[in-house]
Protein backbone atom coordinates (compact mmCIF):
# COMPACT_ATOMS: atom_id res chain seq x y z
CA UNK A 1 0.00 0.00 0.00
CA UNK A 2 1.51 3.17 -0.97
CA UNK A 3 1.29 6.61 1.37
CA UNK A 4 -1.43 8.10 -0.95
CA UNK A 5 -3.91 5.02 -0.42
CA UNK A 6 -2.61 5.18 3.08
CA UNK A 7 -3.94 8.72 3.64
CA UNK A 8 -6.67 8.32 1.74
CA UNK A 9 -7.98 5.42 3.76
CA UNK A 10 -7.04 7.38 7.03
CA UNK A 11 -9.17 10.33 6.01
CA UNK A 12 -12.19 8.15 5.58
CA UNK A 13 -11.26 6.33 8.25
CA UNK A 14 -11.32 8.89 10.89
CA UNK A 15 -13.89 11.45 9.06
CA UNK A 16 -16.61 7.96 10.07
CA UNK A 17 -14.94 7.96 13.64
CA UNK A 18 -15.27 10.93 14.01
CA UNK A 19 -19.30 11.55 12.77
CA UNK A 20 -19.88 8.02 15.43
CA UNK A 21 -18.49 10.25 17.94
CA UNK A 22 -20.16 13.26 17.43
CA UNK A 23 -23.55 11.63 16.94
CA UNK A 24 -22.86 9.70 20.41
CA UNK A 25 -21.51 13.22 22.08
CA UNK A 26 -24.34 15.78 20.54
CA UNK A 27 -27.54 13.93 19.85
CA UNK A 28 -27.26 11.40 22.34
CA UNK A 29 -27.51 8.22 20.20
CA UNK A 30 -26.62 4.82 20.82
CA UNK A 31 -22.70 4.75 21.76
CA UNK A 32 -21.52 1.18 19.41
CA UNK A 33 -17.84 1.21 21.13
CA UNK A 34 -17.14 -2.17 18.51
CA UNK A 35 -18.40 0.14 15.54
CA UNK A 36 -16.23 3.35 16.60
CA UNK A 37 -12.97 1.33 17.47
CA UNK A 38 -13.08 -1.75 14.40
CA UNK A 39 -13.33 2.00 12.35
CA UNK A 40 -10.83 3.58 14.15
CA UNK A 41 -8.12 0.77 14.29
CA UNK A 42 -8.61 0.60 10.55
CA UNK A 43 -7.79 4.11 10.52
CA UNK A 44 -5.01 3.89 12.55
CA UNK A 45 -3.60 0.91 10.44
CA UNK A 46 -3.48 2.91 7.33
CA UNK A 47 -2.03 6.15 8.27
CA UNK A 48 0.75 4.00 10.14
CA UNK A 49 1.46 2.42 6.70
CA UNK A 50 1.19 5.96 5.24
CA UNK A 51 4.04 6.99 8.32
CA UNK A 52 6.04 3.48 7.04
CA UNK A 53 6.10 5.03 3.24
CA UNK A 54 7.94 7.96 4.21
CA UNK A 55 9.92 7.50 6.70
CA UNK A 56 11.79 5.37 5.14
CA UNK A 57 12.91 6.05 1.76
CA UNK A 58 15.92 4.14 -0.21
CA UNK A 59 16.24 2.13 3.18
CA UNK A 60 17.33 5.58 5.06
CA UNK A 61 15.21 7.07 8.10
CA UNK A 62 13.89 10.32 6.27
CA UNK A 63 13.18 12.99 8.87
CA UNK A 64 10.47 15.33 7.16
CA UNK A 65 8.14 17.29 8.47
CA UNK A 66 5.08 15.53 7.09
CA UNK A 67 6.02 12.48 8.10
CA UNK A 68 6.97 13.34 11.93
CA UNK A 69 3.96 15.26 11.87
CA UNK A 70 1.84 12.15 10.77
CA UNK A 71 3.80 9.98 13.07
CA UNK A 72 3.52 11.79 16.25
CA UNK A 73 -0.32 12.05 15.71
CA UNK A 74 -0.61 8.37 14.97
CA UNK A 75 1.02 7.41 18.22
CA UNK A 76 -1.29 9.99 20.18
CA UNK A 77 -4.30 8.56 18.27
CA UNK A 78 -2.90 5.22 19.11
CA UNK A 79 -2.87 5.84 23.16
CA UNK A 80 -6.17 7.62 23.50
CA UNK A 81 -7.88 4.71 21.05
CA UNK A 82 -6.23 2.15 23.76
CA UNK A 83 -6.93 4.58 26.83
CA UNK A 84 -10.71 4.40 25.79
CA UNK A 85 -10.99 0.95 25.42
CA UNK A 86 -11.63 1.01 29.30
CA UNK A 87 -12.97 4.15 30.57
CA UNK A 88 -14.26 5.90 26.79
CA UNK A 89 -13.60 9.77 26.73
CA UNK A 90 -15.41 10.45 23.41
CA UNK A 91 -14.77 14.23 23.72
CA UNK A 92 -10.95 13.51 23.21
CA UNK A 93 -11.76 11.05 20.94
CA UNK A 94 -14.39 13.47 19.20
CA UNK A 95 -11.50 16.02 18.55
CA UNK A 96 -8.71 13.71 18.34
CA UNK A 97 -9.84 11.93 15.31
CA UNK A 98 -11.41 14.51 13.50
CA UNK A 99 -7.97 16.21 13.93
CA UNK A 100 -6.48 13.55 12.16
CA UNK A 101 -8.74 13.77 9.52
CA UNK A 102 -8.11 17.24 8.42
CA UNK A 103 -4.44 16.22 8.67
CA UNK A 104 -4.46 13.44 6.70
CA UNK A 105 -6.70 14.97 3.90
CA UNK A 106 -4.10 18.50 3.91
CA UNK A 107 -0.81 15.95 3.87
CA UNK A 108 -3.04 14.18 0.73
CA UNK A 109 -2.88 17.45 -1.02
CA UNK A 110 0.70 18.36 -0.23
CA UNK A 111 2.63 17.59 -3.08
CA UNK A 112 5.67 15.33 -3.25
CA UNK A 113 8.24 17.62 -4.48
CA UNK A 114 7.15 20.12 -1.50
CA UNK A 115 9.91 21.23 0.70
CA UNK A 116 7.52 19.55 3.40
CA UNK A 117 8.59 16.41 2.04
CA UNK A 118 12.06 17.29 2.34
CA UNK A 119 14.24 16.66 5.37
CA UNK A 120 17.21 14.84 6.66
CA UNK A 121 17.96 11.41 6.17
CA UNK A 122 20.13 9.60 9.28
CA UNK A 123 22.01 6.50 9.70
CA UNK A 124 20.94 4.31 11.65
CA UNK A 125 23.06 4.56 14.86
CA UNK A 126 21.36 3.43 18.18
CA UNK A 127 22.10 6.32 20.21
CA UNK A 128 20.38 8.75 18.03
CA UNK A 129 17.66 5.98 17.26
CA UNK A 130 16.85 6.44 21.03
CA UNK A 131 16.95 9.97 21.55
CA UNK A 132 14.61 9.91 18.62
CA UNK A 133 12.33 7.84 20.05
CA UNK A 134 12.38 9.31 23.20
CA UNK A 135 11.24 12.82 22.25
CA UNK A 136 8.86 11.24 20.16
CA UNK A 137 7.38 9.72 23.07
CA UNK A 138 7.92 12.28 25.04
CA UNK A 139 5.66 14.86 22.75
CA UNK A 140 3.17 12.46 22.39
CA UNK A 141 2.57 11.98 26.50
CA UNK A 142 2.64 15.20 27.32
CA UNK A 143 0.83 16.46 24.18
CA UNK A 144 -1.90 14.11 25.32
CA UNK A 145 -1.93 15.43 28.75
CA UNK A 146 -2.18 18.97 27.75
CA UNK A 147 -5.79 17.47 25.54
CA UNK A 148 -6.88 16.19 29.47
CA UNK A 149 -6.13 20.10 30.83
CA UNK A 150 -7.77 21.31 28.30
CA UNK A 151 -11.08 19.32 28.71
CA UNK A 152 -10.35 19.90 32.47
CA UNK A 153 -11.04 23.88 31.19
CA UNK A 154 -14.09 23.04 29.34
CA UNK A 155 -15.57 20.71 32.09
CA UNK A 156 -14.59 23.26 34.53
CA UNK A 157 -16.13 26.39 32.50
CA UNK A 158 -19.38 23.99 31.90
CA UNK A 159 -19.69 23.56 35.79
CA UNK A 160 -18.93 27.36 36.37
CA UNK A 161 -21.82 28.33 34.29
CA UNK A 162 -23.92 25.44 34.77
CA UNK A 163 -24.72 24.55 31.44
CA UNK A 164 -23.22 20.80 31.46
CA UNK A 165 -26.16 18.63 31.14
CA UNK A 166 -26.81 14.99 33.92
CA UNK A 167 -26.31 13.04 30.59
CA UNK A 168 -23.02 14.16 29.17
CA UNK A 169 -20.44 11.89 27.99
CA UNK A 170 -17.81 14.00 29.62
CA UNK A 171 -15.55 12.10 32.82
CA UNK A 172 -15.61 13.65 36.14
CA UNK A 173 -13.56 17.16 36.86
CA UNK A 174 -11.69 14.73 39.60
CA UNK A 175 -10.78 11.97 36.75
CA UNK A 176 -9.44 14.44 33.84
CA UNK A 177 -7.23 16.10 36.20
CA UNK A 178 -5.45 12.98 37.64
CA UNK A 179 -4.99 11.90 34.11
CA UNK A 180 -3.76 14.82 33.49
CA UNK A 181 -0.78 15.23 36.16
CA UNK A 182 -0.10 11.50 35.47
CA UNK A 183 0.56 11.56 31.93
CA UNK A 184 2.61 15.00 32.54
CA UNK A 185 4.81 13.10 35.15
CA UNK A 186 5.42 10.05 32.52
CA UNK A 187 6.08 12.57 29.91
CA UNK A 188 8.60 14.65 32.20
CA UNK A 189 10.69 10.87 33.07
CA UNK A 190 10.71 10.80 29.10
CA UNK A 191 11.79 14.01 28.20
CA UNK A 192 14.49 14.05 31.05
CA UNK A 193 15.14 11.11 28.96
CA UNK A 194 15.64 12.67 25.98
CA UNK A 195 17.61 15.47 26.94
CA UNK A 196 19.92 13.84 28.33
CA UNK A 197 20.83 11.12 25.28
CA UNK A 198 21.03 14.68 23.39
CA UNK A 199 23.22 16.23 25.46
CA UNK A 200 25.17 12.78 25.95
CA UNK A 201 25.49 11.40 22.23
CA UNK A 202 24.97 14.35 19.85
CA UNK A 203 27.49 17.10 19.27
CA UNK A 204 24.90 19.46 17.78
CA UNK A 205 22.53 20.58 20.76
CA UNK A 206 24.13 23.95 20.93
CA UNK A 207 24.91 24.43 17.50
CA UNK A 208 23.50 27.62 15.42
CA UNK A 209 21.26 25.33 13.86
CA UNK A 210 19.59 23.58 16.77
CA UNK A 211 20.51 26.13 20.09
CA UNK A 212 16.87 27.80 19.85
CA UNK A 213 15.38 24.13 19.56
CA UNK A 214 17.43 23.23 22.62
CA UNK A 215 16.70 25.97 24.54
CA UNK A 216 12.98 26.03 23.55
CA UNK A 217 13.08 22.07 25.24
CA UNK A 218 14.70 23.38 28.36
CA UNK A 219 12.12 26.19 29.06
CA UNK A 220 9.28 23.85 28.33
CA UNK A 221 11.08 20.74 30.89
CA UNK A 222 11.21 23.48 33.35
CA UNK A 223 7.46 24.54 33.12
CA UNK A 224 6.74 20.70 33.46
CA UNK A 225 8.94 19.93 36.01
CA UNK A 226 7.68 23.11 37.97
CA UNK A 227 3.97 21.45 37.71
CA UNK A 228 4.86 18.17 38.41
CA UNK A 229 6.72 18.93 41.69
CA UNK A 230 4.23 21.53 42.57
CA UNK A 231 1.19 19.51 42.21
CA UNK A 232 3.05 17.01 44.34
CA UNK A 233 4.45 18.66 47.10
CA UNK A 234 2.07 21.88 47.63
CA UNK A 235 -1.29 20.46 45.92
CA UNK A 236 -0.97 22.40 42.87
CA UNK A 237 -4.57 21.97 40.91
CA UNK A 238 -7.36 23.87 38.99
CA UNK A 239 -7.86 26.01 36.47
CA UNK A 240 -3.82 27.94 36.24
CA UNK A 241 -2.51 24.52 36.37
CA UNK A 242 -3.98 24.06 33.10
CA UNK A 243 -3.56 26.57 31.69
CA UNK A 244 0.37 26.26 32.42
CA UNK A 245 0.32 22.72 30.82
CA UNK A 246 -1.41 23.94 27.93
CA UNK A 247 1.48 26.58 26.98
CA UNK A 248 4.12 24.43 28.23
CA UNK A 249 3.01 22.21 25.41
CA UNK A 250 2.84 25.19 23.18
CA UNK A 251 6.29 25.90 24.14
CA UNK A 252 7.82 21.85 23.13
CA UNK A 253 5.64 22.25 20.00
CA UNK A 254 7.08 25.06 18.89
CA UNK A 255 10.61 23.52 19.66
CA UNK A 256 9.82 20.41 17.99
CA UNK A 257 7.91 21.81 14.73
CA UNK A 258 8.40 25.89 14.67
CA UNK A 259 11.78 25.82 14.38
CA UNK A 260 11.85 23.16 11.73
CA UNK A 261 8.78 24.75 9.93
CA UNK A 262 10.55 28.14 10.03
CA UNK A 263 14.03 26.78 8.92
CA UNK A 264 13.03 24.56 5.94
CA UNK A 265 9.69 25.67 4.89
CA UNK A 266 10.02 29.82 5.43
CA UNK A 267 13.62 30.26 5.03
CA UNK A 268 14.21 27.92 2.19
Amino acid sequence: MSAMIGLILAFIGFTVASIVTARSVFINSTFNSKVLFSVAIGAIISQLVAVRAMLFVNNELHLSLTSMCLLINALIVVVLTIRSFKNSNLMILLVTYGFSALLSLAIIFVPNDSLAYMGVSINSSVPLIIHIVLSVSAYCVLVISSLYAIQFRYIDSKLKSKTLSLNSHLPSLNVVELQQFRLMAIGLILLTAALFTGFLFLDNMWTKQYAHKTILSLIAWAAFATLTIGHKIYGWRGSNSAIATILASLILTLAYFGSRFVREILLT
